[in-house]
């Protein structure tokens, strides 16, 4: 069976095929409302799927984003992944996500794997805390954001939780409950400490 293309698309609507592209790629601004219902039509009746990688391409783009968790048993990062993947694809972009086991070495791997890829940009819960990596990718003016951890000497988009008002706000629900023995339980405070263990 033919593989239908945009000209297929152009000649049934009877528009040029500059004009499904532009429909394809949401640019409206000169195209009549029936024009736009008439490609949509002609879409919808064909089955036509636009060649991904072509347009890709031709954009500079792929419309999708690496994430990379740090330990994807934690329910935090479970929460996270899911509310990010929404969003996105909400947006027509779609994520890779690749799980470091709290391993630096295998960060790295993931984050060659997924810049081979050509992804848009990469979303990382840092495994590890040498600068160096996340400074190659800053360098190469990559998009990146950290989610829950920093690293230092890294300066990036970050999103992270004020662990300081969260051990307020559990304490206050506690002593509220009557309770007055009150320990907190934490990963070890050593060298490589993760940013929520130092800061909470």
């Amino acid at each position: 069976m033919k593989k239908l293309t945009i000209e297929d698309v152009a000649q049934k609507a009877g528009v040029s095929k500059s004009t499904v592209s532009q429909f394809l790629n949401k640019r409206f601004k000169y195209m009549s409302e029936a024009t736009k219902n008439r490609i949509a039509e002609v879409i919808e009746e064909l089955n036509y799927q636009p060649n991904g990688l072509a347009r890709s391409l031709k954009q500079n783009r792929t419309h999708m984003v690496g994430i990379i968790v740090a330990n994807i048993d934690y329910s935090l990062s479970v929460q996270c992944i899911r509310a990010i993947e929404n969003e996105l694809q909400r947006h027509g972009i779609q994520v890779i996500i690749c799980n470091s086991d709290e391993n630096a070495d295998k960060e790295n791997t993931h984050v060659e794997a997924l810049v081979a890829r050509q992804v848009d940009g990469l979303i990382i819960f840092p495994a590890g805390d040498n600068p160096s990596p996340y400074s190659r990718l800053i360098e190469a003016e990559y998009p990146l954001v950290f989610m829950d951890r920093l690293v230092e000497g890294i300066t990036t988009q970050s999103l992270l939780l004020d662990n300081e008002m969260a051990v307020k706000t559990a304490i206050k629900e506690l002593t509220g409950k009557g309770h007055e023995a009150i320990a907190i339980l934490s990963l070890p405070l050593g060298e490589h400490a993760i940013t929520p263990a130092r800061s909470g």
